[in-house]
């Protein structure tokens, strides 16, 4: 498992090491080329002296520079200059004391142009060499008249010096460079480190209270020591949001197994009731056939329970889908009605107002159990003799069905439970054939057939189910 940390620090410092590197080799390079170029001039300078002490008159080429006592850098003895000339490239002219029986290297380059290089000097240490092609400057008397001066011709200069305090100059340069490269190096890392370190710190701290929390601890919340950090704060956001999910779905969890035990105990025991009183009168066959006819309904309203819960479960596992059908809505309706009144015996009517030929496509079964459900509610919630309202209203290439009823008993904190599971408003009236679940299957099927259902209670406790989305199939 890898550390955000150390693949931070890792990545932050490599980054530095490259960075400083790169910047310690081109700070080396532009400082080493400046001080090679000074040590140049100053041969450069060097050179130009001994050419300024070389003239041309009637006597010949004469060499200032050579007399005894006026450079003794050229002498032999420690650490000596040297230089060397030539005419023409090939004549020598003259050479340094310090040379002795050795020669400078002569590359041979064009007039009044210079070179440098580096030598091996003839006493063995390493060396840097001028080498500067140039006309003698002619001397001429005045005093004398008119003489003859020999005509000049070109003159080869080789200068070299030691280059020790070169390299010890470049040396130097490097270590300091390379010495302070590694201390900002060393600082800058430990300061990353505890830097990043302490910009983790929320990190770490959301990481041990995410580790603490358990199916017992739901309820607790996140949160963030000091100033909220931007990007910790929408993290923590959103896993109390979660957690607050989790908590809902843990209790819900809880209220269902608690609910489906309530709902099936109640008829388990009226059919173990049933069936003891049954075999004590086992001779009274009117009896018993009233005793079986209660078993029947008990039987029937578990398997309505156990289907509606089977068909919850299929759809929370996504394995229903949608077979959309063209459907006369009208003619639908009326038989979904009917159905519905049938089941519960009662003389209520559906004041429907749907256009005729009105037709839309959608899951014929998945769409009848929607309508159904909403039916019995309304059947079995409004008062004796009500009127239940079915309304459609057209909107682009779909429609919006409503059904309407009179609630006298709901109030409108009961909205937001009505679709929860085995929610009833009063559990203590004796209604055992609603289980609470019808609107929970309505919210289920809708989301399979991608519909949009809405509740709502009035002032004048008219209670409305708005079915959107339906579409519509245009002729």
């Amino acid at each position: 498992m890898k550390s955000i940390r150390s693949r931070l620090n890792l990545t932050i410092i490599g980054t530095l090491v490259v960075v400083l590197s790169l910047t310690a080799v081109f700070l080396y390079l532009r400082i080493s080329q400046q001080v090679i170029t000074v040590y140049d001039t100053s041969l450069l300078d060097k050179a130009k002296a001994l050419i300024s002490l070389t003239e041309l008159d009637e006597e010949g080429l004469e060499f200032d520079f050579a007399e005894d006592g006026v450079m003794n850098e050229f002498e032999l003895g420690p650490n000596p200059h040297y230089y060397q000339l030539w005419q023409l490239g090939t004549q020598l002219l003259i050479k340094s004391p310090s040379l002795s029986d050795s020669n400078l290297p002569l590359i041979g380059i064009g007039l009044e142009r210079h070179h440098f290089a580096d030598v091996k000097l003839p006493d063995g240490r390493a060396g840097r060499l001028i080498e500067i092609n140039f006309m003698p400057r002619v001397e001429i008397d005045d005093e004398e008249g008119v003489v003859e001066i020999p005509e000049p011709k070109p003159i080869s200069l080789v200068y070299a010096r030691e280059r020790r305090t070169l390299d010890d100059t470049l040396f130097a340069i490097g270590l300091t460079i390379f010495t302070i490269v590694i201390v900002v190096l060393m600082a800058t890392s430990l300061l990353v480190w505890h830097l990043v370190g302490r910009g983790l710190l929320p990190l770490s701290t959301l990481a041990r209270q995410v580790s603490e929390i358990d199916e017992s601890s739901l309820s607790v919340r996140l949160s963030q020591q000091g100033e909220q950090s931007l990007e910790i704060k929408p993290i923590i956001d959103q896993l109390n949001n979660f957690l607050v999910r989790l908590q809902s779905a843990f209790e819900r969890e809880k209220r269902f197994s608690s609910n489906v035990a309530h709902e099936l105990r109640t008829p388990l025991s009226e059919l173990k009731t049933l069936s003891e009183v049954g075999q004590m009168i086992p001779d009274d066959r009117e009896q018993l056939t009233e005793f079986f006819r209660d078993v029947s309904e008990i039987s029937n309203q578990m398997e309505k329970v156990v289907i509606t819960l089977l068909e919850l479960a299929r759809s929370d596992a996504g394995l229903l889908n949608s077979d959309p059908q063209e459907i006369l809505l009208s003619d639908f309706c009326d038989s979904v009605w009917q159905m519905a009144i049938n089941e519960h015996e009662v003389s209520k009517n559906l004041v429907k107002h749907i256009p005729e030929g009105l037709i839309i496509s959608t899951d014929r079964e998945k769409f009848a159990m929607i309508l159904s459900n909403i039916f019995v509610n309304a059947i079995n919630y409004s008062p004796q003799e009500a009127d239940i309202k079915l309304s459609v209203e057209i909107k682009n290439d779909h429609i919006v069905l409503r059904v309407k009823n009179v609630a006298t008993d709901l109030r409108p904190e009961d909205i937001v439970h009505m679709k929860d599971r085995f929610w009833r408003k009063n559990k203590s009236q004796g209604k055992t054939s609603h289980s609470g679940l019808g609107l929970t299957l309505v919210y289920a099927l809708a989301r399979i057939l991608k519909l949009d259902i809405s509740l709502d209670l009035d002032s004048q406790s008219m209670f409305m189910v708005t079915i959107s989305g339906v579409p519509l199939v245009l002729e």
